[in-house]
Parts: structure tokens; sequence; C-alpha cells
């Protein structure tokens, strides 16, 4: 990017005077004197998701329950839109793998680079849970994209790895391609804090600061590239925060707090931000903000608009959510009939300024991704029951998909799954983050394929021996850390049965009213000299997402993986239905 002005010849002869003082953007040289576009297709935060996916929709006349995304429907949109304009740019902005259990535990990455090569991608990088497996996962997926999508190139700005690492390619630190004949250049930076704190780096792997190692790319490529595009892994928060503090960056494509922006608020989903977002870099140019929600269920339009010297005009373009209009259903709730619901559906993409499309069968991904579903068709029997409709969102208030609401509480799902993994252990709570569990469980059956999507990590459960004040220490702890940066560090929202608690949005000790559920369903008081038995999982006594207070701890004895403890529950038993009286969070305050 650039000023004009400063191409007028006062500055030319000020530069030539001074020599020594020029800044990092003087290299520039000046593009032609005609406006551009750039435009970029971006999806995040896709998790080994390549199906569709269900969610809720409030309409006029009521709740629909539709399924929006899918490898079908992504790749239906790229290719129209590579019709309209061959430049455009494929960009996924991290976690590719991982949270789907049942795909990525079988295939570990290969149908997420088979989707890959369905989409074209021209750039991807590292999310958090690339780093989940350590460096042999890493390798692994980067085989599987080399081999399935082999035009995808791997951009990687910040992470350096030990001389033997098992990861044997790091990626580029930038890559400068011709679009348009604009030269474009691409930056990448993970979540250094989260990968640390949640995931298992490979010992030897290190990161650099965002902002001073981006800062020295695009100055070092100054002379080399008219257009800055930093993808990133870190969080819309972060990505705010740090554009005002990158000197030349024109576009930031964001993931990892999974947020939905755009013109989706009064159309039937609560969304968390405008799309694009514009705001001024370090230089005080505009610098164009965007990302693209989660699981495949939106594919981000970016559409930039540049002067003759690569300064941003207008950040512009749409979210994308395609719907498959006839598998909509009425909501639970609902009064509408099938027929009332699909009509709903159908309506949506034809609304004024309409984020929705109607989505596009795809003969070539159906084709491609056939052999993968077969397996996993195999794997999805009913192995239970669930009385109602259970809400995973982690934080008071925020919005739960599957009811159409905000949910005051916190995770449902943790709630519920917490009495079946204490049950008959004759420990007093269970504790664990609610990151752990990641998707909302719908009344009705419940499947082999809905026990690793909602428990797709694995973690074994263990008992330990934790004081009064050590659970007060803990949580508190704990919710401090989250607090500082809600949009990345949710997941570390402490969650389970047999606890529950008064949560602030700030400050010191924001946890507090902390009471113990006895076996004969009695609230206590927590008493801070009390032993205590409490499950929790191996994962938190490593110390990550922000139980740091816990590293270290002893277990008394191993109960058993997550998901193994549920199935063999379920064989007798359905889900627990939990009364509306026992919530792990009982009261919220942001203040």
């Amino acid at each position: 990017m650039k000023n004009s002005s400063r191409y007028a010849m006062l500055s030319l002869l000020i530069i030539t005077a001074l020599s020594g003082c020029s800044s990092h953007s003087d290299k520039k040289p000046p593009l032609s004197d005609e406006n551009f576009e750039l435009e970029i297709l971006h999806v995040n935060d896709l998790h080994s998701y390549t199906d569709p996916v269900s969610i809720g929709i409030n309409t006029p006349k009521g709740m629909i329950k539709v399924d929006v995304g899918g490898a079908e429907a992504l790749k239906s949109v790229v290719e129209e839109r590579k019709r309209q304009n061959p430049d455009l740019i494929v960009i996924s902005a991290g976690d590719q793998i991982t949270g789907n259990a049942l795909n990525y535990d079988t295939f570990h990455g290969e149908s997420d680079a088979v989707l890959h090569g369905l989409l074209h991608t021209d750039y991807y990088m590292l999310g958090n849970h690339e780093f989940d497996h350590g460096g042999d996962g890493i390798e692994t997926f980067m085989n599987f994209m080399k081999h399935y999508s082999p035009q995808s190139l791997m951009i990687n700005s910040d992470m350096t790895a030990a001389p033997d690492s098992k990861v044997t390619d790091r990626g580029l630190s930038s890559h400068i391609r011709k679009v348009s004949g604009k030269n474009v250049a691409f930056y990448a930076v993970t979540n250094e804090s989260k990968i640390v704190r949640s995931s298992s780096p490979e010992e030897g792997m290190s990161f650099k600061k965002t902002v001073p190692t981006i800062n020295e790319l695009t100055s070092e490529n100054a002379d080399r590239a008219d257009i800055h595009i930093l993808i990133t892994h870190q969080g819309i928060t972060s990505d705010k925060t740090n554009a005002s503090l990158l000197n030349d960056v024109d576009i930031i494509i964001g993931g990892d707090s999974h947020t939905l922006c755009g013109n989706f608020s009064d159309k039937g989903i609560s969304v968390d931000c405008p799309y694009p977002i514009t705001a001024t870099n370090a230089s005080g140019h505009r610098i164009c903000i965007v990302q693209a929600y989660e699981y495949g269920k939106v594919i981000g339009d970016l559409k930039v608009t540049f002067d003759g010297h690569g300064n941003v005009l207008q950040c512009g373009g749409t979210p994308v959510m395609p719907l498959w209009t006839d598998t909509a259903e009425p909501h639970k709730n609902s009064t509408l009939s099938k027929e009332e619901a699909v009509e709903e559906a159908g309506r949506l993409p034809n609304l004024p300024e309409s984020p929705y499309i109607s989505a596009s069968k795809n003969n070539e991904a159906t084709a491609t991704l056939k052999s993968y579903r077969d397996v996993l068709e195999t794997r999805k029997k009913v192995i239970g029951r669930s009385p109602r409709d259970f809400c995973n969102t982690r934080y008071p208030y925020a919005y739960c998909n599957i009811k159409g609401k905000s949910n005051p509480y916190g995770s449902e799902t943790c709630q519920t799954l917490g009495k079946v993994i204490l049950e008959n252990t004759g420990a007093d709570i269970y504790l664990v983050n609610s990151g752990m569990y990641r998707t909302d469980i719908s009344k009705g059956d419940f499947t082999e394929e809905d026990l690793l999507n909602v428990t797709p990590f694995g973690n074994d459960v263990v008992e330990i021996t934790m004081s009064g004040k050590d659970i007060y220490e803990v949580l508190n702890d704990t919710m401090e850390f989250v607090n500082e940066d809600l949009q990345s560090r949710s997941g570390g929202v402490p969650c389970g049965y047999g606890f529950s608690y008064s949560l602030r949005g700030k400050g010191k000790t924001p946890v507090s009213d902390i009471s113990i559920l006895t076996r004969e369903g009695r609230e206590e008081s927590l008493d801070m000299n009390r032993n205590y038995r409490v499950l929790v999982t191996t994962y938190i006594l490593k110390g990550k997402d922000g139980y740091s207070l816990l590293k270290g701890k002893k277990p008394l004895k191993n109960i058993g993986s997550d998901a193994d403890i549920i199935r063999s529950y379920l064989r007798d038993h359905a889900l627990p239905d939990i009364p509306e009286n026992i919530r792990t969070i009982r009261s919220f305050s942001a203040e």
C-alpha cells in the first residue's frame, strides 16, 4: 500500500536530499493510476468437516433447522466465482484438521487434504490444532496436502523447529505471486499462546512475535510487493488489535475464534461483527479484516478495491452461507410443518442483501469423497438416546444454535456428559475445560458419530485430590486467564458436574459462591479446608487451557477415556436430563 502524496515531486526531492531518512514504505514504487479489485475466497476452522452441518435459523414464521455448507456447496461456490474471476485467490486460515473425530481419527487428515484439492486452495497455514499430535501430525497432514492438493502452499512466517524436527517442510515465510498484473505478498502467523497452552507442539518448536516479524517481512518485500496479505489464526480480537500496529498489511484473513461476521443478524442468526471490518494500520491506511465462522458453514468472499498506488479504497464483499433448503425442518419448538420449513429456507436466499445462497450439488466433489463417506457410514450406528437438546455454548449468554437463543449457563453438553462420567466413581466433582466438548447434542438418537464429534480428543479421565482452597484458586486463576482474551480462550471455561459457581466477566477473582452438589442432590458451600475427590482429564493436568495450577498434580487412578466411559454408560441408560435448577454457572455478571 502507498499514500499517493508520497509520489509528489516535493516528497521525491526531500527523500533524495535526506536519503537515509526514508521509511519502510518509501521504497515501494507506484502502481498504475487505475483502481483495481482483488477477490479472495476464504475459510477457516474446517476441523475435518467435509459434509453439511445442521444449524438453526430464526425465520419470521418460526425457527427452522437446515443443513448448510459441505464440500459440494463450497466447491460449487469456488467454481462459480472462478468463472467470473479467474484471478481470485482461495485461502484457508488454519485448523483444517481435528474436531470431527469420526473423520479425523479414521483418515488422519487425508480427506481434509482431498477437500482442499477440490477447492483448489492456494494458501493454507497451521492453526493450533495442527499441533495437537506434535511433529508427526503436522508432517502427516502436510504430506497429504502435497499429494492431494499440490497447488496449495503452506505459509509459515513465525514457527521455527529444531534441526531434527519430524516436520521436514516448514513452509514459506512469505510468497509473492502476480495477480491481475499486481505483485501480492502472503504471510501467515499462528497462535503461540494457544499452541503452547492448549496443543502439543514438538519439543524445540518456537514462535516469533507477530507484529515485529510481519513488519520486518513486509519491509523486506517492499521493493517486490504491491499488496500485503496476512493470514492469521489468532482470533478476531487479536486481529483487530494487531491491525493498528502493522505498517504495510492491507488485508487480514483470520481464523481461530470461529467468529461469524456479516449480514445475518436481521436474517435469523446472531453475529459477532460486520463483514468485512475496516480498520486503520500503523501507516494510517485502511486495512480489511475478515473471518469465516467454522466447519465450512460459510465461505467468505472478500472484495477489496485498491487505488493505483496500492492503497485500500474500500473493503467489500460478503460471507456466503449455502443452504440445502430441501433438508429444512421445523425446530422442535416450532409449529411449522415440514413443507413450511422448506418454504422458509427457500425464501432466505431471496432476501435483500442476503448472505444465503441455495447450495448446489457438485458431481466431482461427491465422486471424489464417496470412498471416504462409505467408510464413515459404517460407523454411524445408534448407541443411545438424548432426552432433549443440549447447548455446547462455553461462555454465559453465547448464542446457542440448536435452540436459536442465548444460553446463560455455559455448556450443557459438558454438564450432562460430566454427570455420566462422574456416575459410580465415588468422586465428588468432575472438572474440565469446556473446549474438550465440541458440539451441541440433539434430542433423539445419539450415534457413534455424535459421540466422536462431541468428544473428538480422546482424553483420559483421572482422579486427583484437591482441597476446597485448591478448587477456589484453580477456578479463579483459569477464569482470569480466559477473561483476558475471551475470543481465543473460551475453551478454558470450567465446566463439568457436581459443582456450581457465579462468574464475573472482568477483574480479579471472577469466580465466587462456589458450591458442591452432594450425592443426595443438595448444594453445599465449598469447604476450603476439606479434601475433595476430583475427576479431571490428563489434558488439563498438563496445565493446558489456563489450568496452570494443576500442572504437576499426580493422578491417583485412571478412570478411562471419556468416549469409552460415555459409550459404556449408554448401553443401559439414556443421557441424563439435568434439572433446570442445577447449573455449573449459576449466575453471570459482565462487570
